[in-house]
């Protein structure tokens, strides 16, 4: 084989990460470049070198101009290393998913990467099915850590939206690299110009050919083979190769055209079946094609020399000739792969396309190769006639649920709302039902409220003969209902409440498992709130239980996920890592990269809770990647507000977390701007937020109290009430949270932990003047912040008791809980924290003996109200505002209000404060 002309360049830079390889760092190079840039002769060139030091390899290729097996390219490497078994091409029942197969892909590559490493090589994956390019995702994203290089190479421009997103996301993983193959060098396109010629070329024809390939290797060949003929230079690559065609006797090009119709590879057997030929009279006529190269064998397969050449014999073939030729070809590979088949009857105009194309989704789907599935639903459509609107709303729905299972939820959708408008036209409510439930859980989309609306639809038309569909639809209805719009409480469908309960009640009466787990989600998703946890909890349980008997981990997964964030909300920490520990295994049986992005979240809750802030900081970047890599619309928002919460402890990277902020809330409910009043609080820009909060103030009651950021969202607005010194909203939030006093807050086990309500209870009753109050609930989050090992909230909750204790004048213990306080914002890194600690312990000079809070009674009592009045107006207990009265009579020396009141109206005869 001749040595590669140029690319000296990129093949230094694949070696050194081949060199890499053989040290244990795996790489994913990229190769892109336009038809004839030389990309199978450049991988050639790789592949050499690669054995040469050692290393072993395999290519999988994609055939183009048909759709070929899923995961063929995939399939052809595992056979080449001779890999243990993975299930790739086997039919899968509902306890496997495929990411479980693609794990084992890995684990099958990982046992063969041995020694100096593994090459592998993909070819055209331009053509390439989805599913073979999800896997190279798979690949790609464990391939830094094995001793793997992966060559994927595809043409430029032609990959098409999906794939080419596909690729990006490639192109973007740890360890990733691209190079594109430009054209060659002047000097380059000389020495491949002389070298492809028959003869001597003078300088005036390679110039030619320099300018007319425009440095393309495949042109340059092609023109310089034609160089030495006397006839004029064609000016297209197309053009170029029917000339080289024309080469070949008459009925070798006709051989070559009816060959096109099987892409670029056959066989002599199925060529000679094709055009009714004997084997032996075919391998003659093709004698000449590969003499001049036109054809090249590989063993029994015969391939063109490059699918350019391919297409441009397609494409001399008639409409009527291709179809034949097709029918034919059907005949000729009807043993094949089922998909090659049914593209053979579809382009032949066959009838049996139709069937056979199903049965080929259908093999696809039972495989878990849903995008090609996708594929063949989409094709059988084509066929299908458009009077039959019953069966194509029906093959809609089927296609809807591989587009849905592939990731992509609008394409998904766009089939559910095409296939509900021909129920609704043909009065079918089965079609109109199962419409509205094919897309699940999906929450946070914008197709959510139209899912919504299509199950608001679909019931009036169900009635009560359809009870497994009407309990599908009535959870749905619940699940896809809008978090700030009306809670559980208010009434839907006919004016009974608990639509979660009734689906339920339907479910289990059905027997139905997905029923019944839909219904648990919608029961899970109307006990949202805060005072539903412990329903979650059961519910989470039965989710489980199900989920094992079933044989559907997924089932169990969102169970044991309930059960975590009821178990984080109570605060019970034993029963929380027992949880977390059976989701790992839950998340580890389902493999899929939706879940193990779930799993990051929920550690990088428990390290940011436990103040291992540069592990969060880890989790977090890392959660953001698995929640990309799996399509979640959420991941970024999430990333977000943890890098919101590390904000808050740290004090760093606020300024692009306001901006990320500001932007969400500037889109989204009026009331999520009171999110961004929090941060500009913690920022302290306390000038805009006294500006906002007038206009938040009104509305914070409308927060709906079953969405689950509530008690977050009344916490940030109770440090609000704090820093502006808001008492009456203060005492509103107060009365609000007091119900929640032993919970944490945390609004999902993916989302952040910010600790006790106990603490903001405790803020909110200094605020108001309740001392004893403020004392217990500070004390019992002290206690809840050290059995629960959450080291950032026990240190605010020591600051809180030691200004608490200031307070009452205990200097003792307010220097204890301040020395506790420092001693932890210096071990964690939390700057905020001992900048608070700095201020208490630095106080301002005092203007008098006695606390704010004393002065503000004792102007009351200056004013001749009573104790209980005293109470009611600063929202203290009257036993409250007994003992302040008590401690501004000691400190002044006096025995009767009536000498406060004195004592107030004349500052001048107050006393000095003592040191």
């Amino acid at each position: 084989m001749a040595e590669l002309v140029g690319r000296g360049r990129e093949l230094a830079e694949v070696e050194t990460r081949l060199a890499g390889v053989r040290a244990g760092s795996g790489a994913v190079v990229l190769v892109e470049g336009e038809a004839g840039a030389g990309k199978t002769a450049f991988a050639n060139a790789v592949t050499r070198r690669a054995r040469a030091a050692g290393h072993a390899t395999a290519w999988g290729a994609c055939p183009e101009g048909e759709p070929g097996a899923p995961f063929r390219p995939w399939l052809q490497i595992l056979q080449s290393i001779r890999a243990p078994a993975t299930g790739l091409d086997e039919p899968a029942d509902a306890s496997v998913t495929r990411y479980r197969r693609f794990d084992a892909v890995v684990e099958a590559l990982r046992d063969r990467a041995t020694g100096d490493g593994l090459l592998l090589v993909l070819d055209d994956l331009h053509a390439a099915d989805l599913g073979s390019l999800r896997l190279l995702q798979h690949v790609a994203s464990e391939a830094a850590d094995l001793p793997l290089m992966l060559l994927a190479l595809f043409r430029e421009g032609q990959a098409g939206t999906d794939r080419h997103d596909v690729l990006s996301a490639v192109g973007r993983e740890r360890g990733a690299h691209r190079i594109r193959l430009g054209a060659l060098a002047a000097d380059d396109v000389t020495e491949l110009a002389t070298r492809a010629a028959a003869g001597p070329l003078d300088a005036a024809t390679l110039r030619a050919i320099g300018e007319r390939s425009g440095g393309n290797p495949l042109f340059v060949v092609e023109l310089a083979r034609l160089a030495g003929t006397g006839e004029r230079l064609p000016r297209g690559i197309r053009a170029t190769i029917g000339r080289r065609l024309d080469a070949v006797p008459a009925d070798t090009r006709l051989l070559l055209r009816q060959a096109s119709v099987h892409g670029r590879e056959f066989d002599a057997v199925t060529l000679a079946a094709t055009v009714r030929l004997t084997r032996d009279e075919a391998v003659a006529r093709l004698g000449p094609a590969l003499d001049a190269g036109v054809l090249v064998a590989d063993g029994p397969v015969l391939r063109f020399d490059h699918v350019l050449t391919q297409e441009v014999l397609y494409a001399e073939l008639g409409p009527t000739e291709r179809q034949e030729l097709h029918a034919r070809a059907a005949s000729a590979v009807a043993d094949g792969p089922i998909e090659t088949v049914a593209h053979h009857l579809r382009q032949g105009g066959e009838a049996e396309a139709l069937t056979v194309t199903l049965r080929a989704a259908e093999r696809a789907r039972g495989r878990l190769a849903y995008e090609d599935a996708a594929y063949q639903y989409r094709a059988a459509l084509d066929l299908l006639p458009r009077a039959d609107d019953g069966t194509r709303a029906r093959l809609l729905l089927d296609l809807a649920g591989c587009e849905f299972r592939a990731g992509a939820v609008d394409a998904a959708w766009r089939c559910c709302h095409e296939a509900a408008d021909l129920g609704r036209a043909a009065g079918d409510a089965a079609v109109l039902a199962d419409a509205a439930t094919v897309l699940r859980g999906v929450t946070d989309s914008s197709v959510t409220p139209r899912i919504h609306a299509l199950c608001r639809s679909a019931l009036p038309l169900l009635g009560d003969t359809e009870p497994v569909r009407r309990a599908r639809v009535l959870a749905q209805l619940v699940v896809t209902a809008d978090p700030f719009g009306p809670g559980p409480e208010v009434t839907h469908d006919g004016g009974e409440p608990d639509l979660g309960r009734r689906a339920l009640q339907q479910a289990e009466a059905s027997g139905d498992p997905d029923a019944v787990f839909l219904a648990l989600q919608a029961r899970g998703t109307e006990l949202t709130g805060a005072g539903h946890v412990l329903e979650r909890l059961s519910l989470g349980e039965r989710a489980v239980r199900l989920g094992r008997e079933v044989g559907r981990p997924e089932y169990a997964a969102w169970g044991h996920l309930w059960r975590l964030g009821a178990f984080a909300e109570l605060g019970r920490r034993v029963p929380f890592d027992a949880e977390l520990a059976a989701f790992a295994v839950a998340v580890d049986q389902l493999r899929e990269p939706l879940w193990t992005w779930r799993l990051t979240l929920v550690r990088t809750s428990v390290a940011l809770s436990e103040g291992r802030l540069a592990r969060a900081a880890e989790l977090m970047a890392e959660g953001q990647v698995r929640g990309r890599r799996a399509g979640h619309e959420a991941a970024d928002f999430f990333h977000l507000v943890y890098a919101d919460a590390l904000a808050q402890l740290t004090g760093e990277g606020y300024d692009p977390v306001e901006r990320a902020v500001r932007a969400f809330t500037e889109q989204g409910p009026f009331l999520s701007r009171a999110w961004h009043v929090n941060v500009l609080m913690h920022m302290s820009r306390i000038d805009e937020v006294r500006a906002m909060w007038p206009s938040l103030v009104p509305h914070l009651g409308a927060f709906p109290r079953h969405a689950r950021e509530w008690v977050v969202a009344m916490s940030g607005m109770a440090d609000v009430c704090v820093a502006l010194g808001d008492r009456e909203t203060g005492a509103w939030a107060y009365a609000q949270l007091l119900t929640f006093a032993d919970r944490q807050v945390i609004a999902d086990p993916l989302a952040p932990g910010y600790g006790p309500v106990a603490l903001w209870l405790g803020r909110l009753a200094r605020l108001l003047g309740d001392a004893e109050a403020a004392g217990e609930h500070l004390r019992s989050a002290l206690a809840t912040s050290l059995a629960l090992g959450f080291a950032p909230a026990t240190g605010y909750v020591h600051l809180e008791l030691a200004r608490a204790a200031l307070d009452q004048g205990d200097r003792a213990a307010a220097r204890e809980h301040l020395d506790a306080a420092g001693d932890l914002a210096r071990r964690l890194g939390l700057a905020p924290l001992q900048v608070a600690v700095e201020a208490v312990v630095t106080p301002p000079p005092a203007a008098g003996p006695l606390t704010p809070r004393e002065e503000q009674i004792a102007a009351l009592v200056a004013e001749g109200l009573s104790n209980r009045q005293i109470a009611e107006r600063l929202y203290l207990s009257v036993r409250t505002v007994e003992n302040h009265v008590t401690h501004i009579l000691v400190k002044l020396g006096f025995e009767s209000r009536a000498r406060i009141a004195s004592w107030h109206a004349d500052p001048s005869r107050r006393p000095q404060a003592s040191a």
